[in-house]
């Protein structure tokens, strides 16, 4: 509210003030607005003669009445009152023609229609005309498959059209005839499953505390009998295996006999040895061949040498000559940190050619690659050509006893 009170008179367009700042508070083309009777006036003020009188545009309609409160209404402020009145009315005249038309179009249009809303947005949708014309095309109430529906006023018939199979009538669960869901816990297994092919690799983890985390069970004799020939693969798990025993291995039974094939552990993270060890059956022992990881082996290591497996047999000739075109020698690996003893492969080749292979190429510990890595059957010419030179050295003994006999005969005539 403004200052002060006012008085309207009934007939005069001079207004009284009492208490109040005309002069300040409002001006020519503003607005007064007070209310006379219950009833609220809106008056434009015409010219303001001092803070305690202004005159108005007309003469006052309404009864008389002094010390009536106001208010002071700038011009500025009504017509920005009015201009959102404009405003407000124009907008609701849009959102009625756009109805107009919206509803023109939901009855009349034979498409798709475009709704428009007062604020400019729009959605697209189908006509009740386009739908009371194709729903009238329909055969016995069906929309075709290629309209949205399923072809068919029965379900049966709806799942052939669409191509549904046998499990679109079945219930989710674990039971026969049931579907089985996400989280069956079935899926999570291959139990009782029946054959089949797997087309990518697999990842099986390990047993625990020396469990196989792979097994195949053992065959049926075809008798309705089983020949415990089962085999499992065993990775360590649940604890560290200690210097010397198994990190992995593979293993296999026949009856009571039984082989393994693994890795042991060196100090660290290295291997000592690959140990394959086989036992024939409860009535004997187990045997054991170690691989050790600087290229040593040790083992009963035992040829087939049968004379009805050999021909073109011949005794080495001129072994003592052959012995002193080899020598023994010892050796640091270049490929690993072996030290080894033996012979020399090329020394042997010029001697035995036919003991000595190529087996390819071997990478130095530098990274240099050496090709065609001569390889020597060191065990079969150093048996052959140490017994034929040993023989030879007897027989020069057994001539050397000889002529020291004759000679001790010669000398006592």
């Amino acid at each position: 509210m403004s200052a002060g009170t006012i008085t309207l008179t009934n007939g005069s367009a001079i207004v009284g003030g009492s208490g109040t700042a005309f002069a300040t508070e409002i001006a020519a083309s503003d607005f007064i607005v007070s209310t006379v009777g219950g009833v609220p006036y809106t008056l434009p003020v015409k010219s303001v003669e001092s803070n305690t009188q202004l005159t108005l545009v007309s003469n006052f309609t309404g009864p008389t009445q002094s010390g009536a409160a106001w208010s002071a209404v700038p011009r500025v402020a009504l017509n920005m009152v009015t201009a959102a009145l404009v405003a407000q009315s124009a907008e609701a005249l849009r959102g009625l023609n756009y109805d107009k038309q919206n509803w023109q179009q939901v009855y009349t249009a034979a498409g798709n229609i475009t709704v428009k809303l007062p604020d400019g947005t729009t959605f697209n949708g189908p006509s009740w005309k386009y739908l009371s014309d194709n729903m009238a095309t329909k055969s016995g109430g069906a929309v075709p498959v290629n309209q949205g529906g399923t072809g068919s006023t029965t379900e049966s018939g709806a799942r052939t059209n669409l191509g549904l199979g046998d499990s679109a009538t079945m219930d989710v669960g674990t039971a026969a005839g049931t579907v089985a869901a996400g989280d069956d816990s079935r899926l999570n297994t291959v139990d009782q499953k029946a054959g089949g092919k797997i087309t990518s690799p697999i990842t099986v983890q390990p047993g625990i505390n020396g469990n196989p985390g792979f097994a195949i069970n053992s065959g049926d004799n075809g008798g309705g009998g089983l020949m415990n020939n089962g085999i499992s693969l065993v990775v360590a798990s649940g604890y560290n295996p200690n210097t010397g025993n198994y990190v992995n291995l593979i293993k296999g039974t026949w009856y009571t006999g039984e082989w393994s094939f693994g890795g042991a552990r060196g100090g660290g993270a290295n291997f000592d040895n690959v140990t394959l060890n086989l036992k024939g059956s409860n009535q004997e022992g187990m045997v054991t061949w170690v691989f050790h990881s600087n290229g040593a082996a040790t083992g009963n290591w035992v040829t087939a040498s049968d004379e009805r497996i050999k021909e073109n047999v011949t005794v080495i000739a001129d072994p003592l000559m052959k012995m002193q075109q080899l020598r023994g020698v010892e050796w640091d690996r270049l490929d690993t940190p072996a030290h080894g003893y033996g012979f020399i492969a090329q020394e042997v080749e010029k001697v035995f050619p036919e003991a000595v292979k190529s087996y390819g190429k071997t990478t130095l510990r530098d990274g240099s690659e050496i090709e065609d890595v001569k390889s020597v059957d060191t065990f079969g010419v150093a048996a052959a050509l140490h017994h034929e030179a040993i023989l030879a050295l007897m027989d020069e003994v057994s001539c050397i006893k000889r002529l020291i006999k004759e000679l001790d005969v010669g000398a006592l005539d």
